[in-house]
């Protein structure tokens, strides 16, 4: 991966980097692309994307919710096992810019510290719910040693759209330097995405993981977390409202 080169847009110098694409390869003739998956793990659908995606020899990055990994720790070792990368899409999946700020962090930081007790690694990078974030957002993520990463073609498969037309949204947005965004818990996404891969690879896009295309040596930071020594929970009336996470899944 020595040959990407990176290529990112900075929203708010001096808090934070958002990676909105992936490097792009120093040799014009190489398409890379790499495929998210948010929202999981979810037993019964993770175990069936990490069957297709071994069948098809494609490594991804699961962007997944702390309360979800907590729940289902074997599926988070299983992913980790299989070589794709972890990475921290909030704890219980709230809407970031809506907290309370004194809140807002302990998402990133509670996510963070269950995704290491059970993988025994912090995650490098993260994706706010919803696509919803503002500075403090930024700030409190880059304070983990977390790097935010959007997408530039979204699946919309939350929506109860067809596997037909996930396909066929994926493949209109997807150009070299990609980030595909797609969710876990959706039946028609697992009905797409065989078809999905094999149109991408037909058309020459080389899959890579985050892990891959943006390596520790060209972050500001190594991944790091408050959590590290101790899980700070909020104060007394501050608490997170768990009861909002059920409500939210899917999103985008």
């Amino acid at each position: 991966m020595a040959s990407l080169l990176c290529v990112f847009f900075s929203a708010f110098p001096g808090e934070g980097t958002i990676l909105s694409k992936l490097p792009t390869s120093a040799a014009a003739s190489r398409k890379v692309v790499a495929l998210t998956i948010d929202d999981g793990p979810h037993p019964g659908y993770t175990e069936r994307i990490l069957s297709l995606l071994a069948e098809h020899e494609v490594k991804a990055t699961f962007f997944l919710v702390g309360k979800m990994a907590a729940t289902y720790p074997y599926l988070v070792r299983k992913i980790a096992a299989q070589g794709h990368t972890v990475a921290n899409h909030s704890h219980y999946h709230n809407n970031l810019v809506q907290l309370p700020p004194e809140n807002m962090p302990f998402e990133w930081i509670m996510c963070n510290s269950t995704l290491y007790s059970i993988t025994g690694t912090y995650p490098k990078f993260c994706r706010p719910p919803g696509g919803n974030y503002n500075q403090q957002v930024v700030a409190a993520a880059a304070k983990e040693g977390l790097r935010m990463v959007l997408w530039t073609a979204n699946a919309g498969d939350c929506t109860g759209i067809s596997a037909k037309t996930i396909e066929q949204k994926v493949m209109s947005r997807t150009n070299s330097g990609g980030i595909i965004l797609i969710h876990d818990g959706v039946e028609a996404t697992i009905e797409a995405l065989p078809e999905i891969i094999t149109k991408l690879r037909k058309k020459g896009f080389e899959f890579v993981t985050l892990d891959q295309a943006f390596p520790t040596s060209i972050t500001d930071r190594p991944a790091k977390a408050s959590s590290k020594t101790t899980s700070p929970a909020p104060s007394k009336g501050q608490a997170l409202p768990e009861e909002d996470a059920s409500s939210s899944y899917p999103t985008q």
